[in-house]
Order: structure tokens, then C-alpha cells, then sequence
């Protein structure tokens, strides 16, 4: 005759598994946030070839998104829709602005861009170009000191990134988002921002090197 669990052994088995939840749950939350920051570098090269092949087409990089709007927050240097429309990327469903490629971090957003080219302001073109904050020993970007760039000479020609999995515990002045090395991710369970970024004429550089 078989004889069920007592009270004790029960309470024994559940203690043991309520200990093993507790051990894993560090580390499968470490592994996702390892595999949303791979997609993350992916897609950020997954970017940079459309916004380069936008470049060989027009002689010039898409304008940047820009609002006013407090309400609106998500919509701020977005990803320009110029690149989905001319087939540049894709559009994701699963972004909320209709725009492109969701930031895995914000699903409801997409990733983030600047460049010292014209600007889009609450939908209205502006003929004036964004300024985009270059520390002083660009492209190494470790430098406190730098400054707002947007003349067509600029040693940037274009930046994107992610806010990253913990965007609220940023303790970077977001001006000088994203080229400023110490707001950048570097390991699990950091905060930072997550970018890519290329040199005029030249290389591009990732945060995460």
C-alpha cells in the first residue's frame, strides 16, 4: 500500500524549490538581458547599412525626428521614417510610431537617431540642422569636455543606439547622449545606452568594444 506525502516532506519539497527558483531567476534574467542586448548590436548594423545605402542614393544621411511635445517622449529621435519608405528597412508592426526595427528594451519604440543634418520638429521641416554633442577627443568619446556640432563639417556623421534595459537610472546629461562614453552599457546588470557611431569619411565605432 502506497503512502502519500506528509505535511513535512511537502513543506521539505517546496522550500527546495522555492530555493532553486530563487538561485535561477538571477541568471535567466541575465541570459535575456544578454540576448536583447545581442539583438540590440545586430540591429544597430542593421541600421548603419541602410543609413549608408540612404547616403549612396541621396548625398546625404535621412533628416532626424524631433518634438516638443512631453507627451510625446517616445516619438524623440526616433528612427526616420525616410528609410522605411524607401524600402531602407522595414517597418515593425510592433512598433507603436509605425516606424522601424523596435527597440527590444522599449517595444514601443524604435531606436534612436541624431546627425548634424535638417530635423523634423512636431512634423515640420526645418532647414536648420541638429546639433549633435562631440566630446573632445572624438571618436573615443571619454573626454567630460565637448561640444554641439552641427555644422556639415562635423566629425560625426551619424549616431544611433538603444536606451538600453535600464533607461531611468541614466546619470548622463541626455545632451550629450549617445557620445558620451560614461553613459554608455558595458556588462549585465549595468546601465547605458548601447550605440553605434561613425566618423565622418571615416571607421564607425560601437559602444560596445
Amino acid at each position: 500500500m502506497r503512502r502519500g506525502f506528509s505535511i513535512i516532506e511537502l513543506t521539505v519539497v517546496l522550500a527546495a524549490l522555492a530555493l532553486l527558483l530563487a538561485l535561477a531567476a538571477p541568471m535567466l534574467a541575465r541570459a535575456i538581458e544578454q540576448a536583447r542586448v545581442a539583438r540590440v548590436v545586430k540591429d544597430l548594423q542593421t541600421v548603419e547599412v541602410a543609413l549608408e545605402a540612404f547616403r549612396t542614393d541621396h548625398g546625404r544621411y535621412p533628416p532626424v525626428v524631433m518634438s516638443c511635445d512631453n507627451s510625446d517622449q517616445q516619438e524623440v529621435l526616433q528612427l526616420p521614417l525616410e528609410l522605411a519608405d524607401g524600402n531602407y528597412l522595414p517597418r515593425s508592426p510592433r512598433s507603436a510610431s509605425s516606424s522601424l526595427l523596435a527597440d527590444p528594451f522599449r517595444p514601443r519604440s524604435t531606436y534612436k537617431y541624431v546627425a548634424p543634418e535638417n530635423y523634423w520638429m512636431n512634423g515640420s521641416f526645418q532647414d536648420d540642422r541638429y546639433p549633435v554633442w562631440v566630446p573632445n577627443d572624438f571618436p573615443s568619446c571619454h573626454a567630460a569636455g565637448g561640444k554641439a556640432d552641427d555644422s556639415p563639417n562635423s566629425p560625426v556623421a551619424w549616431a544611433v543606439w538603444s536606451p538600453g534595459p535600464r533607461p531611468n537610472q541614466l546619470k548622463v546629461p541626455s545632451y550629450k547622449l549617445p557620445l558620451a562614453a560614461e553613459g554608455w552599457y558595458t556588462k549585465p546588470g549595468d546601465y547605458g545606452i548601447i550605440a553605434r557611431y561613425k566618423v565622418r569619411n571615416g571607421a564607425t565605432w560601437s559602444s560596445l568594444r
